[in-house]
């Protein structure tokens, strides 16, 4: 009996090891061919975060109301305070002292800082006129087309003024500007694009060679990706721009051959750059391939050298300086005399050690080009830049408590001002934030309603409350992404207007996954003083920050929606 009992036992233990076994591994096997377990909150989807998030929010429809559209030019009140946005460099104090514009390549730090330098020198030398005064001189950094526009505008005007080349010379005097060329060349400097070696290889083998002509060819056809700066105050766009007509119709840049080359042309560059920096990192990025430089920055930056390729272009960067007005006899003495001491020997060679001066074995442009055509080129760029393809724009403004008193009133004087570079082909809409989120115009396209619509959204902005920055960025990103569907084609870009760091909401590494993911250009404008989670939200997607202070914001987003819109 004992032994059948053990028997059975055993059977049992059989049995049941059996079952355990089969169950562990059918379980194993299940893991193994079973979908994956879903994501927990933290590893959903951009999409998903993002929807979550708007599900969420308080969003209000704030009715719609026209206001008064102002077509007035008011480019001399919007100019910044000088003193404050561009200030003097080199301070001179002679009994004759001469102000000298100058680019930032010149009047800069370290190898950008020749002129600076030498001036320095000069005033260290108390050089005497022929009457026992001293001279010396005053050097401002500005960037060729902001020093014209307070010249041609009589907003402010020094005795001297050195651009990069003669292009803006010529524009100004074209304006109005009295002008003298005093000096060709004061320091010799070549424009050129710096293209990717192997985006050269490539065009070297479907083009025969690698020139300008066939780097703009390679663009038009679509197989690379180039960048230009700004033409309106970037002396080495303006040069591009000029030449790329030139190229299209070497007889008439402005014939209907040109027009429709350029706007062919314009179809495949990504974007104008606002500024160079912008450039560059959107080069080291990927994002573009080649981009227009200075043969003298070129050199002096070891990432282009080592990867880049300089081809040269267009007319020379030879940095003429020019007299403005009618100097008196002093003032001519005291320039001359200058001049001078920056032209001998020492002081040249001294610019060959900060890359100025070389010979790169090229023959420049000296196709005559007077004001004339350089207005009617940047006016066909404005016109043109976007080749049909419209934008969708969205403005998004802080309206929080601390953005009370001048603030407010600066950012509405601001988007009213700036909003006349908008062209009308392109969509626009406006919210605003505080705790909540208000849609004060949805978008549309920016024709003269809308824009009656916009100029009272505007004028009817209210300050208070908190600020819930990302939440209105969600919110922004999906009216974007809404309008998008029914305009594939168009281009995308928000913009960002705020005076301090987010409080409430949405945080910012959930907003930059999204913005991440989504590629929409979000340009971000800190009011007052430098944020850094907004100078890092605009870099996401190749964008610009501007630290955009009470006295220079209106000039600021003024040029940059003329180079984006």
């Amino acid at each position: 009996m004992k032994g059948k009992v053990s028997i059975i036992i055993a059977v049992i233990g059989v049995i049941a090891t059996t079952i355990l076994i089969l169950s562990v591994t059918g379980k194993s096997d299940s893991k193994e061919t079973s979908t994956a377990p879903k994501p927990t909150a933290s590893q959903k989807s951009p999409e998903e975060t993002m929807d979550n998030i708007i599900k969420k929010l308080k969003v209000i429809q704030m009715n719609k109301v026209k206001g008064t559209v102002d077509y007035s030019d008011n480019v001399s009140a919007n100019l910044p305070n000088i003193e404050t946005k561009y200030p003097l460099t080199v301070v001179g104090d002679g009994d004759v002292d001469i102000e000298i514009f100058s680019t930032s390549e010149k009047a800069g730090k370290k190898n950008n800082g020749w002129l600076n330098e030498i001036a320095e020198e000069f005033n260290k030398g108390r050089y005497k006129l022929s009457d026992g005064s001293t001279v010396s001189v005053s050097v401002r950094s500005i960037p060729s087309g902001a020093a014209s526009d307070y010249i041609t505008n009589n907003v402010y005007i020094p005795q001297a003024y050195t651009p990069s080349n003669t292009l803006f010379g010529e524009l100004a005097i074209e304006k109005g500007a009295e002008l003298t060329l005093e000096q060709e060349q004061l320091v010799g400097n070549t424009a050129g694009i710096a293209l990717a070696k192997s985006a050269k290889s490539s065009i070297d083998s479907k083009y025969g060679e690698t020139n300008f002509e066939t780097v703009v060819s390679a663009v038009t056809d679509g197989e690379i990706q180039l960048g230009y700066t700004y033409p309106y105050t970037s002396a080495t766009g303006l040069n591009f721009l000029v030449n790329a007509l030139n190229y299209f119709d070497s007889a008439d840049m402005m014939s209907d051959t040109a027009v429709e080359s350029f706007r062919q042309l314009q179809q495949n560059i990504p974007f104008v750059c606002y500024t160079t920096d912008q450039m560059v990192n959107a080069m080291q990025s990927g994002t573009l391939q080649a981009g227009v430089v200075e043969y003298q920055a070129y050199i002096n930056n070891a990432s282009l050298k080592s990867s880049y390729e300089f081809i040269p272009f267009g007319y020379k960067h030879s940095n003429p300086l020019y007299s403005v007005g009618k100097l008196d006899k002093d003032q001519k003495e005291a320039l001359d005399v200058f001049l001078k001491f920056a032209m001998n020997d020492e002081n040249q060679k001294h610019a060959e050690e900060y890359g100025f001066n070389k010979d790169i074995n090229y023959s420049y442009n000296e196709k005559n080009i007077n004001g004339s055509d350089i207005i009617s080129a940047q006016t066909l760029w404005k016109q043109e830049k976007n080749s049909g393809t419209p934008t969708i724009a969205l403005f998004i403004a802080d309206v929080s408590g601390s953005m009370n008193g001048d603030p407010i009133t600066r950012l509405k004087t601001s988007l009213l001002e700036a909003s006349k570079n908008i062209n009308g082909d392109n969509y626009i809409g406006l919210i605003s934030y505080s705790d909540n989120i208000m849609v004060n115009l949805p978008i549309a396209q920016f024709d003269l309603e809308q824009r009656s619509y916009f100029a009272g959204a505007v004028e009817n902005l209210i300050s208070g409350g908190n600020t819930a920055t990302y939440d209105a960025l969600m919110q922004g990103v999906k009216m974007i992404n809404d309008m998008k569907e029914q305009i594939p084609e168009a281009n995308t870009m928000i913009f960002l207007l705020s005076d301090g760091h987010c409080n409430r909401g949405t945080d910012y590494d959930v907003a930059e996954k999204i913005v991440k993911h989504y590629g929409i250009p979000i340009y971000t404008i800190g009011y007052n003083e430098e944020i850094d989670s907004l100078k890092d939200l605009s870099s996401i997607n190749e964008a610009v920050y501007i630290d955009a202070d009470n006295d220079d914001v209106v000039y600021e987003l003024s040029a940059l929606f003329n180079a984006q819109m």
